[in-house]
């Protein structure tokens, strides 16, 4: 039997590969980091206000780790509380992570991860919720690409 801390466990995991991973990683890691997920999930890896369209099944999930390295990675993850649902299958985890974007530090970082696992214990639906105005900033500074707007005056 599944129980919610062997899905915290498994969650935490999923973010010690994460953490481990870099836009230079090999195949094999990138496929490790995706062992976490079943063939036909749905996963959010940036953040639901971003993303128009979630990465779909295990080809996806590579895909989408791929893009969020290529700006941002989590050099710290500082997990603050942890929530599960009653079924037993769904859990959150409230995080204050160190982020490195583009070679800049943002300490501290608020994010929630909430995960639906099935009965195999792989996540079949991965969201995650944050306001990534601060990552995006840092972004459109770096590579001149971004929603920002720039102003000259303020009055």
């Amino acid at each position: 039997m599944t129980t919610t801390a062997s899905l915290h466990a498994k969650l935490d995991a999923l973010y010690d590969v994460w953490l481990s991973l870099n836009p230079d990683s090999s195949a094999a890691e990138f496929n490790k980091f995706a062992s976490f997920f079943s063939e036909d999930c749905t996963a959010y890896l940036l953040s639901m206000r971003e993303l128009a369209t979630p990465s779909i099944g295990r080809p996806g999930v590579v895909e989408g780790i791929k893009d969020v390295l290529k700006d941002t990675r989590i050099k710290e993850r500082r997990v603050v509380e942890r929530f599960e649902n009653t079924s037993g299958s769904k859990i959150s985890v409230e995080m204050n992570n160190r982020l490195l974007v583009h070679g800049k530090e943002i300490d501290v970082f608020p994010e929630t991860a909430t995960a639906v696992f099935d009965d195999k214990g792989l996540i079949t639906n991965f969201k995650l919720y944050c306001c990534r105005s601060a990552v995006v900033e840092i972004i459109q500074d770096v590579t001149g690409v971004g929603p920002y707007r720039r102003q000259d005056k303020c009055h």
